[in-house]
This record gives C-alpha cells, sequence and structure tokens, in this order.
C-alpha cells in the first residue's frame, strides 16, 4: 500500500487520519522509549507497560548495524546501559544480542536484551502508535530507509508510525523511497550535542515536513501560531509536568512525548 499525503484530496486525508490514530479529537500521548520509569527503555518491557497502561503511543530510536538489521536503542554507543563501550553501527546482530541492557534497572530485568524493530513489530502490531526516530549521522541513508519502509509495510503498519530525525537527510531519504506516504517530522533541541544550524528546525526545509518536533522548552506562543498557520502538527517533547501537558493540550498541540505517561494519562485529556 502507497498512500502519497501529498496528493490526497482533503475528504481522503480526514480518512486517512481517522484510520491512523482511530481519530477521537483528542492529542495523542507518546511515551518516551516507552514506560523508561518502570522498565528498561526501549525494550519490549517498556513497550509492553504501555499496553497494559492504556498508553496508545511510543517513541522509540532505530539504528542501521553492521549486519544489515534495524535495532532498537537510543544511544550511538552501548556504554551509558551496559558498561561497554561499542558503537552500535559497528556490531553484528549477534554480538548486539549478548548485551544486557536490562540489569541496570534491576535483577528483575537481567537478560533483557536490544530488540530488533522487527520484534517490536511482531510483539505488538498495530496495537500501538509508533513514533520512529532514524539515529543516523550519516549523509547517505538510503539503504536504512529502504529497510525501514520494507518493515512497516510488512507488516501493514502505514497507519500506525511516523517518522523523525534530527537528521533531515535521513527524514529525505525515507520520504523518496516511501513516496511522502507517512507523516514524517523534524526534531530540534538548543542542546549543544545537536549541530548549531539544526537547533532551530531548519531541517524541515529539505523534505515534506508535516510535523515538528521542538524541545518543549524551544516552544513559544508565535512559534505554536506559526506552525499551526501553515498546518504543521507539534509534537513537543520531553513534557514531564501535568500542568504543562494540561497547557498544551488546551493549544491544540498533536500529541506530546513524555517519561511519565503513568502522570500525564492521568489527565484523561488524551486518546486512549
Amino acid at each position: 500500500m502507497i498512500i502519497n499525503l501529498a496528493k490526497l484530496n482533503i475528504m481522503d486525508y480526514v480518512l486517512f487520519m481517522r484510520s491512523f490514530y482511530q481519530y477521537k479529537d483528542k492529542p495523542i500521548l507518546f511515551a518516551h522509549r516507552g514506560m523508561n520509569s518502570y522498565a528498561p527503555e526501549n525494550t519490549l518491557p517498556a513497550f509492553q507497560l504501555c499496553l497494559d497502561n492504556n498508553i496508545p503511543a511510543i517513541e522509540l530510536d532505530v539504528h542501521l548495524i553492521k549486519s544489515g538489521e534495524l535495532v532498537v536503542i537510543h544511544d550511538f554507543s552501548t556504554k551509558r546501559l551496559t558498561n561497554k563501550d561499542y558503537k552500535i553501527e559497528n556490531l553484528t546482530l549477534s554480538e548486539i544480542k549478548e548485551l544486557d541492557v536490562g540489569i541496570y534497572k534491576g535483577e528483575q530485568f537481567k537478560n533483557t536484551r536490544i530488540p530488533t524493530l522487527e520484534e517490536v513489530f511482531q510483539s505488538f502490531s498495530n496495537n500501538l502508535l509508533y513514533d520512529i526516530e532514524i539515529k543516523s549521522n550519516l549523509v547517505n541513508n538510503n539503504i536504512l530507509a529502504k529497510k525501514l519502509w520494507a518493515l512497516i509495510r510488512k507488516y501493514k503498519l502505514e497507519f500506525n508510525v511516523i517518522i523523525t530525525s534530527f537528521n533531515p537527510i535521513a527524514v529525505r531519504a525515507f520520504e523518496k523511497v516511501s513516496h511522502h506516504s507517512l507523516l514524517q517530522g523534524i526534531i530540534f533541541s538548543k542542546d549543544k550535542s545537536v549541530p548549531f544550524y539544526l537547533r532551530k528546525g531548519y531541517g524541515q526545509y529539505l523534505f515534506q515536513c508535516n510535523i515538528s518536533k521542538p524541545e518543549v522548552n524551544l516552544l513559544t506562543n508565535n512559534m505554536i501560531q506559526r506552525y499551526q498557520e501553515k498546518g504543521t502538527k507539534l509534537l513537543p517533547w520531553c513534557i514531564d509536568d501535568e500542568n504543562k501537558a494540561i497547557e498544551l493540550v488546551n493549544k491544540n498541540v498533536f500529541g506530546i512525548v513524555t517519561n511519565v505517561p503513568e502522570l500525564i494519562v492521568k489527565t484523561n485529556l488524551f486518546k486512549q
């Protein structure tokens, strides 16, 4: 199934959005790397907790590794989670599966492994919505983009996935192979780890951006108004304060990304 958003008329677009998010006139609550307060981040247990607690959507990160699979982990190195310093892209899947990314969270999560994106799709299918962040510092992302699009299509999740990244070239590569089929957006932050030319969202001009994903401390009323006037959906991150979440919902954001979905969901302001 190939759905070119750029060519949909308004009624088709409404139908697409209703199919995609079972539309209920409510913003969407995305759990940042799953329920990471209670389980190891970006793992099957963290995502399962979302399903068990009526959290409808997850944000996760994907890397293309040496043996060709897409794996779900945030950092470019394994050091923070495993105390073993390997670069993700240089590992094979068998090497990655030897790493324990659960023990740091407690003995009950010992031997939790880094999942492949395919394992996530196999486990949760269309029972969750996915904000898939492409993690890549490369200029040429064609292989990653093709593999990502193939997996989404294999599991018939075109209506359950949005694609985002700090790297606009990676999103542009995905846009090309998917024929503008999904909602896609740029992430930006003023953090010093982000190249200065990507800290204000200028990467959005390199592709057809339907979603803007700013760090919450960059949001201003003028920014919200400007993006809404041009039809760009706002998905700020990370909102871990209940009052801030309510404020943003009242400003008609598309959704929010949070580290504490178990708290924010209690506002009953979000799709469940």
